[in-house]
């Protein structure tokens, strides 16, 4: 469980505050598209991802898959309903082997009632991924599909990026129907944008990731 220290709310805390942390956690592993949870099911735990990748989504009333995240190693999720009873807002499913740390969530609003600057944490965490929809949302209006997948690979950049000697590269295993689902769009449209970027030698890609060879393109599409 020494993995949990690197994460954000948990710094600060001194060995025998820690000890507390790792005895109500517990480790599971999830296959390929197993759902870790699903929207409106009872909010039972957070969860801390050592290892793997989780996307996590929402059905629209037509039936499509309106993806709001794609989390890694050393993120946390959900980011909302740590103060009430609500259910979870949307669906988890795991991209790959994945291996989550697990609190339940009455164990976890305790650390938050004994530790405040805990609490203090998790707001700001909370507050980050507001705003981060708000611009998300932001770039999604009166914009067209090429700039709204753009403003996605930005942001995956920012987050996931590898910096490499020209460009950098983005190591998520997304699928074309992921980033439709993303920005809202069809796999048939996400297609002919991703090969119209890749004709002009902006980027490139494969079943591991995205490598961008412009970076300047893609930070002056912001």
């Amino acid at each position: 469980m020494e993995f949990l220290k690197q994460f954000m709310i948990f710094s600060g805390l001194n060995d025998e505050e820690f000890k507390q942390i790792e005895q109500i956690a517990v480790k599971r592993t999830y296959q390929p598209r197993m759902f870790v949870f699903m929207e409106g099911e009872e909010r039972e735990a957070v969860f801390f991802i050592k290892s793997g990748l989780v996307k996590t989504f929402k059905i629209d009333e037509d039936g499509n898959e309106q993806v709001i995240s794609i989390l890694q190693n050393g993120d946390m999720f959900p980011h909302v309903g740590f103060f009430d009873r609500s259910p979870y807002p949307a669906t988890a499913e795991a991209v790959q082997e994945t291996e989550l740390i697990v609190i339940r969530i009455a164990d976890f609003n305790e650390l938050l009632m004994k530790f405040p600057e805990m609490t203090i944490k998790v707001m700001q965490i909370m507050g980050k991924k507001i705003l981060d929809l708000q611009e998300r949302i932001q770039g999604f209006i009166s914009k067209d599909v090429q700039h709204r997948l753009t403003h996605v690979l930005m942001k995956l950049a920012a987050e996931y990026g590898i910096p490499q000697e020209k460009g950098v590269y983005i190591s998520l295993p997304i699928t074309n129907q992921d980033f439709a689902n993303m920005v809202g769009t069809s796999r048939e449209t996400i297609n002919r944008t991703l090969n119209e970027l890749k004709k002009k030698n902006l980027l490139t890609a494969d079943r591991s990731g995205i490598f961008i060879h412009d970076t300047d393109w893609l930070n002056g599409c912001n």
